[in-house]
């Protein structure tokens, strides 16, 4: 259990090497010790682990079989959706937002709502900010702009308020701004930027001489996309640019 939460940890960083090794370390010494509980842990930070980084072979392979108890889970399917883990729904609804797929949309959308309203009920707080956040872009990927922005407006307000998010944030800050955008708001857009580069800047203190600070900027795909419209805005903050400017990532 602790190689796995490590895993976790490192994948919320970006260290998507040591992440996965950590976690599939984990997973091998829960079967090993024939421990079901911790052969779930693993797979469900595998599946997490994917929704980050994209799905290989070897993570899909590691990730099979997700169990309760001995019947397996049928997580991409949306009947009975509700009785199932919040969390693992979260992140089948993230894998889903990373697909091009036609039913996309509709299953991202379906999925993240259900894990949404399960952190409402169960008061996982800490968690329910960047649920809203990727729930909002689902519903921008739906065409549903108004309803993307109330979520999006929702989500960036609890951590303006200094909300705890387990999560990385710019998922959250990244939908406000292509909400507004689609409703015309290119000056609120920006400022979606600007308030999604105070907790960037945060995390990043964290990791102030570690050999993870890059890492956090450049390979978490939602910090690379906010950095790089914050760049396009003349925004990246004097922190930011010091630490990318001798390898040229902006």
């Amino acid at each position: 259990m602790l190689s796995v939460n490590v895993g976790f940890a490192l994948t919320t960083i970006g260290a998507r090497d040591e992440a996965l090794k950590a976690i599939e370390t984990g997973l091998a010494l829960a079967h090993a010790i024939g421990s079901p509980g911790a052969i779930r842990h693993a797979r469900m930070n595998l599946l997490g682990w994917s929704a980050t980084f994209g799905r290989g072979p070897a993570v899909r392979r590691g990730a099979r079989g997700c169990t309760h108890g001995r019947r397996r889970c049928r997580d991409r399917r949306l009947g009975g959706a509700r009785s199932r883990q919040p969390r693992r729904l979260f992140y089948r609804g993230c894998e889903w937002l990373a697909s091009h797929a036609p039913e996309a949309p509709t299953r991202a959308r379906a999925l993240l709502k259900i894990a949404t309203e399960s952190y409402r009920v169960t008061g996982n707080r800490d968690l329910i900010p960047v649920a809203l956040g990727r729930w909002a872009e689902a519903e921008l990927r739906a065409g549903e702009h108004a309803r993307a922005r109330a979520l999006a407006e929702e989500s960036a307000g609890l951590l303006d308020q200094g909300a705890p998010s387990l999560l990385n944030e710019s998922p959250v800050f990244l939908a406000l701004h292509e909400a507004r955008l689609a409703e015309g708001d290119e000056r609120g857009a920006i400022e979606a930027i600007v308030r999604g580069l105070l907790p960037l800047s945060r995390r990043l203190a964290g990791l102030k001489d570690t050999p993870y600070a890059r890492l956090f900027l450049t390979a978490l795909p939602h910090n690379e996309a906010l950095l790089k419209k914050a760049r396009d805005h003349g925004l990246v903050p004097s922190d930011v640019a010091n630490l990318l400017s001798n390898d040229g990532s902006i």
